[in-house]
Parts: structure tokens; C-alpha cells; sequence
């Protein structure tokens, strides 16, 4: 039995959401994903965007540029996140990086799983019980192979944190299985609703909405959640390395 982790004393904050659109505009990838940030002020320098962020996660060792260097733009939404969740900030949300395949989107997403992973590890998130604190549960979870069994989505709903790699997979499938796998993304994503979650895919918001579900489309924005939709001008780092790693 999971233990409601939510501590009633704490506020209710809203943090900003970060959504970016792909533009068919020659602007740079950073233009383009400044251009379609959330309306509320950003802080003035990485100063103060730093300082509002838990010390743990301000002085994790982020690399962005492993893959491309314009993901870097989305760090602002994956730190933030990460802070939200450590510090159990009301509601709880989602990160979701959708777009092309190639440009980093699981390598930055792994990278906001291990942040957390090392935040419980070393004390800073923990999570109340009746009598005292237990440590975070976190999955990461790749659907065609963890969502196999039909209980699995019920399964991974009580977690405290999971990462979904890859929702729009089941796409990749034959017919058959296809379908089952997307089933249980939209069931498991459905029962995520008002969880921590981080996912990501190939795909865009629109897509989202037309191959797995509208509801699970409209959620990925849902109470200041962060979604960001990575512009198809951002190359695919094996076509730029010329597939070398």
C-alpha cells in the first residue's frame, strides 16, 4: 500500500509551464524555443533562475550538449521540475519533451531521472508516511517491454516518480501488438494524472491526441505542467555526427 505523500501543510504553488511549437520559420532553435515560452517573466539573469531551484538540483552536473546543443533551452523546465519534486510542491506534474528522434530528448530525461535518484540517496526527498519518511519510488519505464503484463499500468500508477521513455512506441509495433502497448501507455498515463511523471516521444501534441488519446494530449499542459515540442529544424545528432558517437 502506497501512503498518501502529500504533507497538507504545504502551499499550493504554480511554477511556470514551457511550451515550445515547431515554427517553419529560418529562426535559430534557440529563437524558436524562447519564442514560445510560458507568459510568465522569466527571471533576469541564470542567477536568479539558478537561486530558485533546490541546491541539489542547481548544482547537478547537467549535460545538454552531448547530443545538441540547443536542448540546453529546455533546462530551465527539466531543473524546475526536478526542484517541484523534491521539494513536493502542489500539484503534482508532468515533463513531457516531444519532437523529432535523435536529438537528445531520453539522454536529458535520463540525466532529471538521476538527479532525483541522487536527491533520495543522499536524504533530500523523502516522502512522509504515518510514521515517519520512506524513500521514493522511481521507475523508468520503456513501454513495449514493461507493459507487457496487463497489471503493470496499475502497478506503476503508485509510484512516486516514473519515467515513461518513448510513449508513442507501440506506433513502431505490428497491428496486434501495437494497439495493446498504446492501450496501456493511455491507461497508465491516465491513472499518472496528478503524479510526477516525466515521458517523452517522437511524436507532437497533435499527434499525441490523434494515435493514443485526446485526454492524455490535453494533460501533458495540464496545472502548469511542462511540455516541450522540440522544433523539426533541430538536426538528428547521428545524421550531424555522421554516426559517430
Amino acid at each position: 500500500m502506497i501512503v498518501d505523500e502529500d504533507d497538507p501543510a504545504l502551499q499550493n504553488f504554480s511554477l511556470s509551464s514551457f511550451h515550445f511549437s515547431p515554427l517553419a520559420t529560418m529562426q535559430t532553435t534557440a529563437q524558436i524555443l524562447r519564442a514560445a515560452a510560458a507568459p510568465m517573466t522569466p527571471p533576469a539573469t541564470p542567477e536568479e533562475a539558478v537561486a530558485g531551484l533546490h541546491p541539489h538540483v542547481a548544482a547537478w552536473p547537467w549535460r545538454f550538449e552531448v547530443y545538441h546543443p540547443g536542448l540546453r533551452e529546455v533546462l530551465p523546465a527539466v531543473q524546475a521540475f526536478c526542484s517541484a519534486v523534491i521539494r513536493r510542491e502542489q500539484p503534482r506534474r508532468w515533463v513531457s519533451l516531444l519532437g523529432p528522434s535523435g536529438v537528445g530528448k531520453t539522454h536529458v530525461l535520463k540525466q532529471a531521472l538521476a538527479c532525483l535518484q541522487s536527491a533520495a540517496a543522499r536524504g533530500h526527498w523523502k516522502i512522509p508516511t504515518t510514521t515517519g519518511h520512506r524513500g521514493p519510488q522511481v521507475a523508468h519505464l520503456i513501454p513495449a517491454v514493461d507493459l507487457e503484463d496487463f497489471r503493470a499500468a496499475r502497478d506503476y500508477a503508485k509510484y512516486d516518480v516514473i519515467y515513461i521513455e518513448d510513449i508513442g512506441s507501440g506506433a513502431a509495433l505490428d497491428k496486434g501488438a501495437g494497439a495493446v502497448t498504446r492501450n496501456r501507455i493511455a491507461e497508465l498515463l491516465q491513472l499518472r494524472s496528478g503524479k510526477w511523471t516525466l515521458l517523452d516521444a517522437n511524436l507532437y501534441r497533435r499527434e499525441i491526441e490523434q494515435q493514443i488519446d485526446g485526454r492524455i494530449a490535453s494533460r501533458l499542459k495540464r496545472d502548469g505542467s511542462w511540455m516541450c515540442e522540440v522544433p523539426q529544424e533541430v538536426p538528428d545528432f547521428w545524421d550531424r555526427k555522421g554516426g559517430e558517437a
